[in-house]
């Protein structure tokens, strides 16, 4: 029987253990505290490529409005081609986790990994699946922790407790002049909502500063804090994915969208694929199927990125007026639902741009 250690019990580590489960391996997964502790993310599982459905644990519900402000504010309705819900991921997670133990999955929580014992699992399992985010513990073993930190977002988060009875079913993203990024509202009940920041490049801002001004200009200083935390989303990915007999999935392997800082949805998929490799024996090729789900998707999400944060503002509010005035359903851009070919032309950027000139 193959044997297989997971290192993590979030997205990525939940779904390889169930997968995994399924398959027939024996499968013991290490979480450093209790699953569903110490979540980090504003809980918006974007489903970008539609290849998992909807959440089977944790669903508020789904996002039928998105709100995109930036010189103004513009309001699109999400057609059935763009899949986004609001989860409480610790629900979700405890969720796959009663799953995988119903499968059998051997789940051992408050239980950190350190050097020593992570060369302990390499040895005594076929397979080692890394998915402890970033820095991983791979990168301190092999000594490229600090390449996440140089290589990604960097977000502040608030959860509010108060009025957010009339948000239920939308999202709000906004673009400042003065950053590369944007700040979300992701309501979460008619009482509660996450409201966070997120840089894509280096500045001499702090963000926690940066998102008290926020509340103040949203109006919800006022609003009851009951979690403040933060962290770093990883959207390049490290020189390998394989490391001897150690696979490295979701946020470990940089699988995080350049675009909007997500990446739920591409741990999931990596989970999947690890599994996929090693049940047909072809770990070597973890990095070319990978690239083949997910490669189409991340390249032309950091295209799209870069070339967003080299239009000056005024630019990127008309592009965005010219998408919101064609009436078409957002979906059928391919920005918001994983289309490669439309990332590889730039969707809709590249074909308006021109237009706006001659206005």
């Amino acid at each position: 029987m193959t044997k297989v250690a997971i290192i993590g019990g979030g997205p990525a580590g939940l779904t390889a253990a169930i997968e995994g489960a399924k398959k027939g391996f024996q499968v013991d997964l290490f979480e450093r505290y209790k699953v569903g502790d110490d979540i980090r993310c504003a809980e918006g599982f974007f489903d970008t490529l539609n290849l998992l459905g909807e959440p089977k644990y944790g669903v508020r519900f789904k996002v039928d409005q998105l709100e995109l402000e930036i010189e103004h504010l513009y309001t699109f309705p999400l057609d059935e081609k763009v899949n986004i819900w609001m989860i409480d991921r610790s629900e979700w997670q405890r969720g796959l986790a009663e799953e995988a133990k119903s499968l059998g999955v051997n789940v051992i929580e408050n239980s950190p990994i350190s050097k020593e014992k992570y060369e302990e699992l390499r040895k005594h399992y076929d397979w080692v699946i890394d998915s402890t985010g970033a820095p991983s513990v791979t990168s301190r073993v092999y000594g490229f922790s600090t390449f996440y930190k140089e290589n990604a977002g960097i977000t502040a988060q608030y959860t509010l407790h108060g009025d957010f009875s009339s948000w239920l079913g939308r999202l709000k993203a906004a673009l400042e002049e003065h950053y590369n990024g944007y700040y979300w509202i992701f309501p979460k009940s008619e009482q509660e909502a996450n409201i966070g920041i997120i840089f894509f490049t280096e500045n001499d801002l702090n963000p926690w500063q940066e998102l008290e001004r926020i509340l103040e200009k949203e109006g919800l200083s006022d609003y009851e804090r009951s979690r403040k935390l933060g962290g770093i989303c990883p959207v390049v990915r490290p020189k390998k994915l394989v490391y001897d007999n150690v696979l490295l999935t979701g946020d470990a392997a940089g699988l995080v969208s350049a675009l909007h800082g997500g990446g739920i949805d591409c741990a999931c998929i990596s989970g999947k694929i690890a599994i996929e490799c090693i049940e047909e024996n072809n770990v070597d090729e973890y990095e070319k199927h990978i690239d083949e789900v997910l490669g189409g998707r991340l390249k032309g999400e950091k295209r799209l990125a870069n070339l967003v944060w080299k239009l000056n503002r005024s630019i990127t509010d008309r592009v965005v007026k010219a998408v919101h005035q064609s009436e078409k359903p957002l979906g059928e851009y391919g920005f918001l639902n994983g289309n490669a070919d439309a990332f590889e032309k730039l969707g809709v950027l590249r074909g308006l741009i021109p237009a706006l000139w001659k206005h």
